[in-house]
């Protein structure tokens, strides 16, 4: 009997994200390099 895989679902901007990386000529290193890097936020003062 065959085994029945769950279909995988992307996220669509994240497929975008990842294409338009490749079109810049990124390696896939180089995005994870990226993504992984510990980028503390900024905070940003709001006049009212």
């Amino acid at each position: 009997m065959a085994e029945i895989k769950p279909k995988k679902v992307l996220d669509q901007e994240w497929v975008i994200l990842m294409r338009a990386a490749r079109e810049l000529g990124l390696q896939k290193e180089e995005v994870r390099s990226f993504l992984r890097q510990d980028i503390k936020p900024t905070s940003m003062n709001v006049h009212k």
